[in-house]
C-alpha cells in the first residue's frame, strides 16, 4: 500500500524484565543477570536486519545461516530503500512462557520516496533461557517464502530511436550531421520510467505495488547499416568531393546518404548541381510522352550540331542515324538538344516533377531540396534538355528520379518510419507508357553504352552524366538502380563520369 509522506516513526519497546538467578542475593558475590524480553530481542532484530550487517541480525534467530542469506538478498534487492519497523504494544508473555508472537508494522521508503507499508508477525522461541526469533522469511514480508526476496526496481519505459536492424541507433552508424538532425527533431523518445516493488523468486516476479511507465515512441531510422557503410567507403576512396544517396524504390525509404570530407559546405540532400546527361532520363520521358519518338525511331546523332544559336557537340563521336534507344545509351547531346527544341516550354519541368525532381516534401529527420527544372524555351531549353543551362539537381533528387523509374509511382521519401513525408508540391507519377522503354534504355546504358564497364554487375541499369561546372571543370554522375535499390552517385569536379562509375562499382560490390 502506497501512502503519503511518512511521519517520523517512533520505535516502541517493551520494558525488560529483571530475572534473578537462584542463590542468595549477595551483591559482593553475584551480580543480577538481565534476561531480555521477546519484545527487546525482536526490536533489536528489526533494527539490525537491514542495517548492513545481516549476520548480526541473523544471530538473534534460531537459524542464522538461512536468515543471513534471506536478509542479505532483500537488502540487495531493495537497494537504497530505507527500512523501519516498530512493534505493536502488547502485554508481555508469562514469565514461564517459551513461545510468543509479536506484531510489527513495517515501512520501506524507496529511492523515489514512495512508501511500502505492511504488517508482520514475529514468532519468538525461548531456548536455554534466551529468546530468539523463530526464523521464517515471513518476518521480512508476510508473503515471502524460502528463496524469495523483496525487490525494488525501475519499470523501464519502452521507447527508442532504432536502426533498420531493430537495434538502438547509436552515433557513428549514420553521418554525424544527419544523426544530430534526427535526434534534434525527435528529442528524448524514452518516455518516463515507472517503478515496482515486489517479491522475486528466481526469474519470477510478483508485484506488490508500483507505477507503470509512460511509454515513449519507437522510431526506426530507415538507413541500412551495410549499404551506408558501403556508400561511405566508396566516396571516401575518391580524392574529389563525392556523395551517394540510395533509396528503396518500392517504399521510398532512404537506405544510405554518404559524403566524403572533401565535399564541404553542403550535403547530398540539398546540394544542387547541374545534372548533365542524367537529365536525359527526364527528356527521354518527355519526348516519348509527346510522341516525338519511340525507342526504335531513327534519330540523327551528329558529332556537332547548331540548334538555335547554340553549337552542341558530343564527346568525340557522331552518327548519321541511330535508333533513339541507342542515342540514349551513347548519350548523344545533339540528339537530345534537337528533341528538346521541339518540346513545349513546360514539358521538361512538368515531366521532371513527375519523377520527383523539383518536387518538395517536408521530411522528418532531414531538410531536402530535390532541384529545379525551370520552364524554358529556345536556346535555354536546348541546354536544359541535356542537363546544362539552368537545370540543377541534388544527389537526393536524382536518386528519386531513379526510384520513380523502378517503382512507377510517385515517391514518398522517408527517413523515419511512422513519420511519412508531407507533400508540398508533388506531381503524379509518369505514365507507364514511358517507364517500360526507359527501363530498357537505362539497362542498355550498362550493357552497351557509356557505363558498359559496369556490365558485369547483374541487374544494373542507369545513366551517366558529365556536367560542365564552369572554370573548365565538370561534375561526374551515375544515376541508376539495381533490383529494388535506386541511387545517385555524384563526384564534384571529376572531369567526366569515370570517377562516378568507379564509385558505383565500389558501392555495389561493397
Amino acid at each position: 500500500m502506497i501512502s503519503g509522506a511518512l511521519a517520523t516513526a517512533t520505535i516502541v519497546g517493551v520494558a525488560g524484565v529483571m530475572l534473578w538467578s537462584g542463590g542468595p542475593a549477595d551483591s559482593s558475590e553475584q551480580q543480577p543477570k538481565l534476561v531480555e524480553t521477546p519484545a527487546q530481542v525482536a526490536q533489536s532484530f528489526m533494527n539490525k536486519a537491514f542495517s548492513g550487517d545481516a549476520a548480526t541480525a541473523a544471530a538473534l534467530t534460531d537459524a542464522p545461516p538461512a536468515a543471513t542469506q534471506a536478509l542479505a538478498a532483500t537488502k540487495q534487492g531493495m537497494g537504497t530503500s530505507a527500512y523501519q519497523a516498530r512493534l505493536t504494544p502488547a502485554e508481555p508473555p508469562a514469565q514461564d512462557a517459551t513461545t510468543a508472537e509479536l506484531a510489527a508494522s513495517v515501512t520501506w521508503t524507496m529511492p523515489n520516496a514512495s512508501l511500502l507499508k505492511y504488517d508482520v508477525k514475529i514468532p519468538m522461541q525461548r531456548a536455554e533461557g534466551t529468546w530468539k526469533v523463530r526464523w521464517t522469511p515471513a518476518v521480512i514480508h508476510p508473503q515471502l517464502t524460502e528463496g524469495a526476496s523483496l525487490v525494488y526496481r525501475k519499470a523501464v519505459a519502452d521507447g527508442a530511436l532504432l536502426g533498420r536492424d531493430g537495434k538502438p541507433l547509436v552515433q557513428g552508424t549514420i553521418p554525424d550531421g544527419l544523426y544530430k538532425t534526427i535526434t534534434g527533431q525527435t528529442g528524448d523518445l524514452k518516455g518516463t520510467d515507472g517503478w515496482e516493488v515486489g517479491i522475486a523468486t528466481g526469474t519470477a516476479f510478483t508485484a506488490l505495488d508500483g507505477k507503470k511507465p509512460e511509454p515513449g515512441e519507437k522510431i526506426t531510422v530507415t538507413i541500412d547499416p551495410a549499404r551506408q557503410a558501403a556508400a561511405q567507403a566508396a566516396v571516401d576512396g575518391l580524392p574529389q568531393g563525392a556523395a551517394i544517396v540510395a533509396i528503396e524504390a518500392s517504399t521510398s525509404e532512404i537506405l544510405a546518404v554518404a559524403q566524403n570530407k572533401t565535399l564541404t559546405g553542403t550535403n547530398p540532400f540539398v546540394g544542387r548541381y547541374a545534372p548533365g546527361s542524367t537529365a536525359k532520363i527526364v527528356t527521354a520521358a518527355a519526348a516519348l510522352n509527346a510522341g516525338l519518338v519511340q525507342p526504335n525511331t531513327a534519330v540523327p546523332c551528329p558529332a556537332t550540331a547548331t540548334i538555335g544559336t547554340r553549337r552542341i557537340s558530343n564527346a568525340g563521336f557522331g552518327h548519321d542515324s541511330v535508333p533513339f534507344h541507342t542515342a540514349f545509351a551513347l548519350s548523344c547531346n545533339t540528339t537530345f538538344g534537337d528533341l528538346g527544341s521541339k518540346l513545349p516550354p513546360n514539358a521538361l519541368p512538368d515531366m521532371a516533377m513527375r519523377f520527383g525532381l523539383g518536387a518538395d516534401w517536408t521530411i522528418a529527420g532531414a531538410d531536402t531540396n530535390t532541384g529545379k527544372v525551370p520552364p524554358a524555351s529556345g536556346d535555354q531549353q536546348v541546354e536544359n534538355s541535356f542537363g546544362q543551362g539552368n537545370v540543377v539537381a541534388s544527389p537526393f533528387g536524382m536518386a528519386l528520379v531513379a526510384a520513380t523509374v523502378v517503382s512507377g509511382k510517385t515517391p514518398t521519401p522517408t527517413l523515419m518510419r511512422g513519420k511519412p513525408p508531407v507533400p508540398n508540391d508533388v506531381a503524379a507519377a509518369p505514365p507507364q507508357s514511358v517507364l517500360g522503354p526507359l527501363r530498357a534504355m537505362m539497362r542498355e546504358v550498362v550493357t552497351a553504352g557509356t557505363a558498359k564497364q559496369l556490365a558485369g554487375i547483374p541487374n544494373l541499369a542507369g545513366k551517366t552524366g558529365t556536367a560542365e561546372a564552369g572554370g573548365g571543370t565538370a561534375h561526374g554522375w551515375f544515376v541508376g538502380y539495381q533490383g529494388n535499390m535506386a541511387f545517385a552517385v555524384f563526384v564534384e569536379n571529376a572531369g567526366s563520369s569515370q570517377s562516378a562509375l568507379n564509385a558505383t562499382a565500389a558501392f555495389l560490390k561493397g
